[in-house]
């Protein structure tokens, strides 16, 4: 299945960019937690809040710095079916691109602008859940220039459709 691989890249990318960080952006490992059974961010209680988001994209953060691939994979939102060794694959290449590091987490966190997608990326947002095949009421934006985030909310937790 050859367009596996590609489909994967497409879902976690959506035409992803490979510009390097701005100078002065730092994209050293950060500390990781060792434990036995991962979560991708627990429950929250009501209408999904932008920490919830942020703190959910800072545990992918790390666990993509320390490439534990297996449980980074909890903190997205994959293709059904999708093969862990191509996925594993897909995920490297977040960190390799840097498309995703502690730093860059940080400054969202304290920056973006965060809302319900279609407020925060508009038409684009809507393209970007065709693509994940998600529905647009149920995703989030967490937004600085260049960075985009989208989050799809399952009800409980979020997981990650769009990274850049």
């Amino acid at each position: 299945m050859k367009t596996l691989p590609t489909f994967l890249a497409a879902a976690l990318l959506l035409a992803g960019c490979s510009q390097p960080a701005p100078s002065g952006t730092s994209t050293a490992s950060v500390g990781t937690t060792a434990t036995a059974s991962v979560s991708a961010t627990p429950a929250v209680a009501s209408a999904p809040e932008r920490e919830a988001a942020v703190a959910h994209l800072r545990k992918a953060a790390r666990a993509l710095e320390a490439k534990k691939y297996d449980e980074a994979a909890t903190y997205f939102k994959l293709p059904e079916g999708a093969p862990p060794d191509v996925v594993a694959t897909e995920l490297a290449k977040l960190t390799e691109k840097r498309e995703i590091s502690h730093a860059g987490v940080e400054k969202l966190a304290k920056d973006g602008k965060w809302g319900p997608l279609k407020e925060v990326f508009g038409d684009k947002g809507a393209r970007w859940t065709e693509r994940a095949k998600v529905s647009p009421e149920q995703c989030y934006g967490l937004s600085l220039e260049p960075a985009e985030v989208g989050f799809y909310w399952d009800g409980s937790k979020f997981l990650i459709f769009r990274l850049d």
